[in-house]
C-alpha cells in the first residue's frame, strides 16, 4: 500500500517523490537526507510515541508540511495530533480526494487557512459533538462550560467552514475528509440494511446539507412526508436528529465523502 501510494503522488504532475519509509525512523532520516517539502504519514492511535514523533519531525532541518493519514481516530486524538503540528490531517475511508487537496494546500503553501480548517482545539471538540448530535446544553454539559459559550464557539465553527447549519457542518466534515465521530454516542452493531429508497433519497440529501425544505423539494414530497420517512431512518440509524444520522451514517459506511 505504502509503495502504490508514493507510485500515485509520484504519477501526480509536478510532484517528486523523496523516497518512502517503513517507520518512524526511517522517515526521519529519510527528511534529514532528502529534505522534502511535505511529508505524508500514515497515524494510527495519536499515543505518545506517535505525539513526540510528530514533534520530531517538525524539529528536522527542512521541517516539512506534514500531512497525516488515519482511518478513523477521534476528536480528541485528531485535536492531540494537530497541536503536536500535523498541517492536514485526512481519513483514508473517503478515498484519496482529501489527500489531493491536502497535497495541494501544502503545494500552494497554505496551512490550516482553508475553509474547514484553522479550528482551535476546543473547537474541534465542539464540532465532534455537533456531529454526534448534541444540543448546545449537552455540549456545554460535557465540556463544563456555558451553554453562552458553546453558541460563541458553533458561530465561529460556522463562519470558518462556510455553513449556516448544524446539518451542513456535518455534511461539510465528510466532504473535508475530517472524521470526528464524536465521543458520546457511537453506532453500534451491524450496518442497517433494509433503508428504503425514499430513506437512502433523504439520506442523500442530509449528506448534501439540506434542510428538511430543501429535501422535500428536491425530492418533489411534503414536508410532513419527509419528516415522518425521516423518524424511520432515524430509527434504524439509531440517531436522533440530522447530523446524528449522517454520522453514524458514515461510521456504518453508508455515506461517502461528497
Amino acid at each position: 500500500m505504502r509503495d502504490a501510494l508514493a507510485n500515485w503522488i509520484a504519477s501526480l504532475p509536478g510532484y517528486l517523490v523523496a523516497g518512502a519509509a517503513a517507520t518512524g525512523d526511517g522517515l526521519l532520516r529519510l527528511c534529514v537526507l532528502r529534505s522534502p517539502d511535505m511529508a505524508v504519514v500514515e497515524l494510527r492511535s495519536a499515543d505518545q510515541d506517535e505525539l513526540e514523533f510528530v514533534s520530531k519531525l517538525r524539529t528536522t532541518r527542512c521541517a516539512p508540511h506534514i500531512v497525516g493519514l488515519h482511518r478513523a481516530l477521534d476528536a480528541r486524538s485528531l485535536s492531540f495530533l494537530h497541536h503536536a503540528g500535523v498541517h492536514r490531517l485526512v481519513s483514508t475511508r473517503f478515498g484519496v480526494t482529501g489527500l489531493r487537496d491536502a497535497l495541494r494546500e501544502a503545494e500552494e503553501g497554505l496551512h490550516p487557512a482553508a475553509p474547514g480548517h484553522g479550528l482551535s482545539v476546543r473547537e474541534l471538540e465542539i464540532l465532534a459533538l455537533i456531529c454526534a448530535g448534541c444540543s448546545a446544553m449537552e455540549i456545554a454539559g460535557e465540556l463544563g462550560i456555558s451553554p453562552h459559550t458553546v453558541t460563541n464557539h458553533k458561530r465561529h465553527i460556522f463562519s470558518k467552514l462556510d455553513v449556516q447549519s448544524r446539518t451542513q457542518a456535518t455534511a461539510e466534515v465528510g466532504r473535508l475528509g475530517m472524521s470526528l465521530p464524536g465521543p458520546l454516542r457511537r453506532p453500534t452493531g451491524d450496518a442497517p440494511r433494509n433503508l428504503t429508497k425514499r430513506e437512502r433519497d433523504i439520506l442523500d440529501s442530509i449528506a448534501r446539507g439540506e434542510s428538511v425544505r430543501q429535501t422535500a423539494q428536491a425530492l418533489g414530497i411534503a414536508i410532513k412526508t419527509v419528516q415522518s420517512e425521516q423518524r424511520q431512518l432515524f430509527s434504524k440509524l439509531s440517531a436522533r436528529n440530522r447530523p446524528q444520522a449522517l454520522t453514524n451514517a458514515r461510521g456504518y459506511g453508508l455515506v461517502d465523502s461528497n
